[in-house]
């Protein structure tokens, strides 16, 4: 097996190793998750440097380690520095990075969640965040077999009345129920009926086309209230970017 390997790759999270040299965690396009040890980019002079930053969409020549790699190349391809300089877009944007890093194995490549992670980062530049950072959720728990079951009952497989106004929704049990088996789960969320379908549109549509679907802000935060308990359910754990987004928000 080739040390030395070339890839495309996002960068998902940097964090200061030395007086010279960072950790930078990648998401590459032909290797999944990888980490490796950007020496000397904390010189200003550093060529590494820019590649190096949150966000960036680059091409990196590495050299295969036992426990880190090494980024001996790198060219940026895209800095997507709006991200960084606008706060919502930032705050968006680290917790897109620290969803695809808590989801996501080293060394397990997925080339559609590096496609969704990066076309996702173009259109931040200009659609509504809110809605599309609910598409790349759904999206991404469909990619990684995770997603809740939106169509029929997720404990008896039937259908969901359709001419409901509201619908049960678990978290725990990883999808929407029907009436007779909405004691299942005392814990379970009544949502509206709108929203629900508003969320299989979401999981459903090219992600690029979001800029058409028109959603009462009302219905965004629903989603995005049962979406955060679901996410938290899988992950085990509470995403340290959802603090910055709900401060951002507020």
């Amino acid at each position: 097996m080739m040390r030395l390997y070339k890839t495309d790759a996002l960068v998902l999270r940097v964090r200061d190793f030395s007086e010279a040299d960072r950790i930078v965690t990648l998401y590459t396009y032909s290797r999944g998750k990888v980490q490796a040890i950007a020496k000397g980019s904390r010189k200003t002079k550093s060529r590494k440097r820019g590649a190096v930053q949150p966000f960036t969409y680059g091409n990196f020549l590495l050299y295969q380690g036992r426990s880190l790699d090494t980024i001996t190349q790198c060219e940026p391809k895209e800095s997507f520095s709006h991200l960084r300089e606008d706060l919502v877009k930032l705050a968006y944007s680290t917790y897109l990075t620290e969803l695809v890093d808590g989801f996501t194995a080293e060394g397990e490549p997925n080339e559609q969640v590096f496609l969704l992670l990066l076309t996702t980062f173009y259109l931040l530049l200009k659609d509504n965040p809110g809605l599309l950072v609910r598409a790349f959720e759904l999206k991404l728990l469909n990619i990684l077999g995770y997603c809740p079951q939106l169509e029929s009952c997720v404990h008896c497989h039937g259908p969901v009345a359709g001419n409901a106004a509201k619908v049960r929704f678990s978290s725990r049990l990883g999808g929407v129920l029907c009436d007779e088996c909405s004691g299942h789960d005392p814990f379970a969320t009544t949502i509206q009926m709108g929203s629900l379908k508003t969320m299989q549109q979401l999981l459903k549509w090219d992600i690029r086309r979001l800029q058409v679907l028109k959603v009462p802000e009302e219905r965004q935060q629903e989603i995005a209230a049962i979406l955060r308990h679901y996410i938290d359910e899988r992950i085990e754990r509470k995403l340290k970017s959802t603090v910055f987004l709900d401060t951002v928000l507020q």
